[in-house]
């Protein structure tokens, strides 16, 4: 009987079998016997052969697999058979040195946990669900999280009654630890911000993500305001209770009910671009991404006059303002003393480089438009949402600052500086308080947003 051709899944296993025995003979040759290697040898020179004739036919291709098989069961070792284990190891390790060396010279990701740079870049920013006919069922949260990298979070009366926030050591919530479900990734330990609530008496506590502020979402959702320090304090002599506590609503909230629903939607999710600075200096405008973990030492050691001490290693954006022998200034416009701006957030000023208002950038333009349009009318309205830059620390009103080069006096370092800020000054720890970014502590420029799927997503500014 005529053997048939041999089939496509038929060429694709001998061709596989063909390799591992070729591998095995050429990484095990030094420990085989002159017999094992003969056989093994030849069993693949026989397959070979079968698979380089015209037609490949089914039987003599089957014959030769198994031989070379018989062969690598006697002298394959780890090599045969091994699918499971050691080329999947293999496989990880290709991939784990891959990834390591893209990370390390070409893109690296980053999350923004806050908003000192919104609206060029979000961090994590809540969604408030007013009525609880709003709560979103599981399918839809589920959608959310896909889309939005949105987590739900509820605070369920136990109890009823009226509804206070505890104060704990004159502040809104304490640092805690949480582990397995609640952690990072769902298994490794995390810090979180944990509030108390009380309700008819009882304890409730909602933990939320420690860079996230639920102070600012509390008091919009229970009195309409933007801080919650603005509340005024609540004093009780309940004999259950000693201390000071806020009463966030005038409705009592009855056993079952949702006292808040919100949803945390994920910070921005976006490559940087580790290359670029190999080749060609940051410029003022760049949203830099860097590491803050000699930022202290080099400030103390150039005197600049900081506020603040950042005291850990963490990775920041902010936007590049000043360049090495930059000089800076923050002009406040009189008229902001008198007409009535609103300042508990700071003064609005114009920012000066090299004595003109900076420009380059859409963010530069925005921010002074809306201290000039609040130097004419502090009700005026906001399209873009920058805030305006404030003057304050080092970079108050008037104030002359110098980014240090690196050959500039009382600069001991040899290493340049770099002066940088958020976009929304308003809510931002930067180079005002903290000082000068040295240069081998930037890591790169962001790049592009890639997650979640909102209008920022794409390439940066």
């Amino acid at each position: 009987m005529t053997s048939q051709k041999a089939s496509r899944m038929q060429r694709k296993g001998a061709k596989e079998i063909l390799r591992v025995g070729q591998k095995a003979l050429a990484y095990r040759k030094d420990l085989l016997t002159n017999d094992q290697k003969q056989r093994l040898d030849q069993a693949n020179q026989k397959l070979l052969g079968v698979m380089r004739s015209k037609p490949v036919l089914s039987d003599p291709l089957e014959e030769g697999a198994k031989e070379v098989d018989q062969a690598l069961q006697e002298s394959g070792g780890l090599y045969y058979h091994k699918k499971s284990v050691v080329e999947n190891i293999e496989m990880l390790l290709v991939a784990a040195i891959v990834v390591i060396g893209i990370r390390s010279f070409f893109i690296q990701p980053f999350i923004i946990p806050t908003n000192s740079m919104f609206p060029s870049f979000s961090g994590m920013q809540p969604n408030i669900y007013e009525d609880n006919s709003e709560v979103p069922n599981f399918l839809e949260r589920s959608l959310d999280k896909i889309l939005l990298g949105a987590a739900h979070y509820k605070l369920k009366a136990e109890s009823s009654g009226d509804l206070y926030l505890k104060l704990q050591n004159g502040g809104s919530f304490r640092f805690a630890r949480a582990n397995f479900p609640n952690g990072r990734f769902f298994i490794f330990p995390t810090t979180v911000r944990e509030y108390v609530f009380e309700i008819g008496g009882k304890e409730h506590l909602l933990r939320v993500p420690a860079e996230f502020d639920l102070d600012e979402l509390l008091a919009r959702k229970f009195a309409g305001i933007e801080n919650l320090r603005d509340l005024p304090m609540v004093v009780t002599q309940d004999h259950g209770f000693s201390g000071i506590r806020l009463k966030l609503s005038d409705q009592p909230v009855r056993e079952g009910e949702l006292a808040l629903a919100f949803d945390i939607l994920l910070g921005d999710a976006l490559f940087v671009d580790r290359m670029s600075y190999n080749f060609v200096t940051p410029k003022s405008g760049d949203p830099l991404v860097f590491r803050t973990g000699s930022i202290d030492e080099f400030n103390r050691k150039v005197g600049t006059p900081v506020r603040t001490l950042i005291g850990e290693d963490k990775y920041y954006i902010k936007r590049l303002i000043g360049e090495p022998g930059d000089t800076l200034e923050m002009r406040v416009p009189e008229s902001i003393f008198t007409n009535g701006t609103d300042v508990r957030k700071g003064v609005p000023g114009v920012l000066y480089r090299n004595g003109e208002p900076i420009t380059g950038n859409f963010a530069f333009e925005q921010n002074r438009k809306r201290t000039e349009s609040l130097a004419k009318d502090p009700d005026a309205l906001n399209p873009f949402g920058f805030p305006g830059y404030r003057a304050e620390s080092l970079l108050s009103n008037r104030s002359v600052l110098q980014v240090p080069d690196r050959d500039s006096p009382n600069n001991p370092t040899g290493k340049k500086g770099f002066f940088a800020m958020g976009d929304n000054s308003t809510d931002s720890l930067d180079g005002r308080a903290w000082g000068f970014v040295p240069e081998d502590e930037i890591i790169g420029r962001a790049l592009l947003v890639y997650y979640p799927f909102t209008r920022r997503w794409g390439f940066t500014n």
